[in-house]
């Protein structure tokens, strides 16, 4: 199924959170970055924290929370009209509880928006409640089905249906059981963790997704109160009969946004520091960056990014962990624009995932799409131009476009920007682009 991304912000569904940004980004590109930023919490571990603590009979605080990004305001909403309870405590920090979870339909205006409303699936069915829920939204990136969701809460004795109408799960109980993804998907390893915490008995998941944000949500739920060990592509969940909730716990810092501008800084030529990135969770990020001809060395915590002399082409695989994420393959894409060569760019995960290559060749990049696989000529001769944001990384890959080119490029559709990167102008300026979210002239 091939979701279409929003197009429109959401009404803010809590009066103490920010508006959602949207409108166009202004970039004046073709100056290097040079600075220092620290990463907000992590979108991707954030969003299944958040589904978890609503598992809990007491609330618990969530800290570090990217409370900015348009998707975090959209599950705060979808959990609230379900009946979880929600506070926004300050800034960044948010206490979510069971609260009266699924006596309340879902706000359906807010499930379609974002990928991570399946994870209501696995909440709803750990506690024994029903829920009709829309078919789920998100980025638009080619063929993204969720039945690894389906299978993997249906082996734990789930009753769902995939109705034209959405998806129907009735009330019942869970049992554990052993579950084998055949391929290691994230959101199913979340759901069917999320179930699993409070069926009857001993659940195995093999060839699970094991990356640091599903370490982090098992780490809140055994806060929590539940029993769950995670080793390599192997998660093991011991049912307990209750969880009481009442945890605390950081969200880990955004990896994915810390790449976006190591990135940023590799094609401008300039030199930047990213604060409080473990080398760990971006190591094949920058074992493609090396390939490329930029330097990035590790001290005490911090990354430091810098490029000096001429970038090199190179030739990216995205896999599950270890490997390179996907959602960083639109985002390499951008760097092999000024590559002086060819760098061929093949997807393992989304088969269909070079939708945003249109939007770079408004820029004159050269780029042929062969299935899961791109090749982009680095010499093509590039020039400003405007161009949309079709999806979170594709819109990134844009502006990363624009940054090395001087003269103004406009990006329009910035909501889907601020989906994912909180304070976008914002930190960009602070490393001296000329960056500024206007309204689009063109809606």
């Amino acid at each position: 199924m091939s979701a279409s991304p929003p197009q429109k912000p959401p009404v803010s569904p809590s009066s103490s959170a920010p508006p959602a940004r949207d409108g166009a980004l202004f970039v004046s590109g073709g100056q290097p970055l040079r600075g220092e930023l620290a990463p907000a919490g992590a979108k991707n571990a954030a969003l299944p924290l958040l589904a978890a603590a609503a598992l809990g009979e007491r609330p618990s605080r969530l800290r570090n929370v990217p409370l900015e990004l348009n998707d975090v305001q959209v599950m705060l909403g979808l959990l609230r009209s379900l009946g979880a309870e929600v506070r926004v405590l300050n800034e960044d920090s948010v206490a979510v509880g069971r609260g009266q979870f699924g006596e309340l339909p879902p706000d359906a205006a807010l499930a379609v928006r974002i990928r991570y409303s399946l994870l209501m699936l696995g909440v709803a069915a750990a506690l024994g409640r029903p829920l009709s829920l829309p078919r789920p939204g998100g980025c638009d990136i080619g063929e993204r089905g969720y039945d690894l969701h389906l299978l993997a809460l249906r082996a734990l004795g789930a009753l769902l249906d995939d109705a034209p109408e959405g998806l129907q799960l009735e009330a019942g109980r869970l049992f554990g059981a052993s579950v084998e993804f055949r391929l290691p998907t994230t959101g199913g390893t979340e759901n069917a963790l999320l179930a699993a915490v409070l069926a009857t008995g001993d659940t195995e998941l093999r060839n699970a997704n094991t990356r640091p944000e599903i370490a982090q949500m098992a780490e809140l739920l055994n806060r929590m109160g539940a029993q769950v060990r995670v080793g390599k592509r192997v998660i093991r969940i011991t049912g307990v009969p209750r969880l009481p909730g009442g945890a605390e716990i950081d969200v880990m810092p955004g990896w994915d946004e810390a790449v976006t501008y190591m990135v940023a800084a590799a094609i401008t030529g300039g030199e930047v520091r990213i604060r409080n990135v473990p080398l760990e969770h971006v190591r094949w990020d920058v074992l493609y960056l090396t390939e490329a001809g930029v330097s990035v060395f590790d001290w005490g915590g911090d990354l430091f990014v810098a490029r000096r002399g001429p970038l090199k082409p190179f030739d990216l695989l995205t896999g599950p962990p270890p490997c390179l994420n996907s959602d960083m393959q639109p985002v390499f894409a951008a760097l092999a624009l000024f590559c002086a060569g060819e760098t061929t760019l093949t997807d393992t995960r989304f088969l269909d995932r070079f939708g945003y290559t249109a939007e770079l060749r408004k820029f004159g990049a050269h780029i042929d799409v062969y299935g899961n696989s791109a090749v982009v000529d680095g010499r093509a001769t590039l020039a400003p131009t405007r161009v949309r944001s079709p999806d979170l990384r594709g819109g990134a890959a844009c502006v990363l476009a624009a940054l090395g080119l001087a003269g103004e490029s406009i990006i329009s559709n910035a909501y889907q920007l601020f989906r994912g990167y909180p304070a976008l102008d914002a930190k960009l300026q602070a490393l001296g682009a000329q960056v500024s979210l206007r309204a689009d002239p063109a809606a």
